[in-house]
């Protein structure tokens, strides 16, 4: 059991708005208990309610779009100097007893699908899928399964990564000094290729989808909650955490039996 792994995920899931929300129910109930408190846990239930609304109405758009902006899809005379296509996918499920499609996540699916489309357009190129399933066993292997009974070949499988930096790493002895096409969410690629660049790595970023619009005009129906907002919301919460923590190990590096100081 990786713990310290396991305790990074907790602590990330309770900072996500639907942690948040959770936690605010958590005391708003807590201080319910008590006869004398009873202004907190009002307090408490209207900080739940407002994170909710936000979060499940306007909030994802306006966190994606920065995220998603970044990075447009390459030409295609970029794309064929690279000399690999690189997918990192999102949820892979590896519990036992599960058929191929159950055990993939709908952002997951949607990565496979734009990196199997370019792989079509670029057969001569290797596809590495490259991530862990979800309790750590096989991730990607399930996904090269699937690609190889549509007739796909040149894959390779590298199921050790549990995370993006992790990924990197992984890939550091196969695609060194080498340019190659990193396939994922648009909202995923600024933290994908920083890490991966950190590693000396020559991504050319390629976003496979976007969740929010460029170009969108209000309607009454975006005031109205969508629990699918609120799951974006987590992962563009999830994405801005993950940026702030590597921006912030970049600029206050810190030594083993020493105390951290900034550059």
């Amino acid at each position: 059991m990786d713990l310290p792994f396991i305790l990074k995920k907790a602590l990330e899931a309770l900072l996500y708005p639907s942690g948040l929300i959770f936690v605010f129910l958590f005391l708003s109930f807590i201080t319910s208990l008590s006869r004398y408190r009873r202004s907190q846990t009002r307090f408490f239930l209207i900080l739940a309610f407002l994170l909710f609304y936000i979060s499940a109405t306007f909030l994802p758009g306006r966190l994606l779009g920065p995220l998603e902006d970044g990075y447009p899809r390459p030409s295609p005379e970029v794309l064929e100097k690279a000399e690999a296509i690189v997918l990192l996918p999102c949820y892979i499920s590896d519990r036992p007893g599960l058929s191929l499609l159950d055990r993939l996540g709908g952002e997951t699916a949607k990565r496979l699908l734009a990196a199997l489309l370019l792989k079509r357009k670029l057969p001569g190129k290797t596809l590495f899928i490259v991530g862990a399933g979800s309790k750590g066993g096989p991730g990607a292997s399930y996904l090269a399964e699937i690609a190889e009974k549509l007739g796909f070949k040149k894959i390779v499988t590298l199921d050790n990564a549990r995370d993006t930096a992790s990924s990197a790493r992984a890939l550091k002895s196969h695609l060194k000094g080498k340019k190659f096409i990193l396939v994922t969410a648009a909202y995923h690629l600024p933290r994908a290729v920083f890490l991966f660049k950190k590693e000396g790595l020559s991504p050319i970023p390629y976003p496979a989808y976007r969740v929010s619009a460029k170009e969108k005009k209000f309607s009454l129906y975006d005031l109205w909650p969508r629990p699918i907002n609120l799951f974006y919301a987590d992962l563009a919460v999830h994405e801005y955490l993950g940026l702030a923590f590597y921006y912030l190990m970049e600029h206050i590096p810190f030594q083993p039996g020493g105390e951290g100081k900034a550059k």
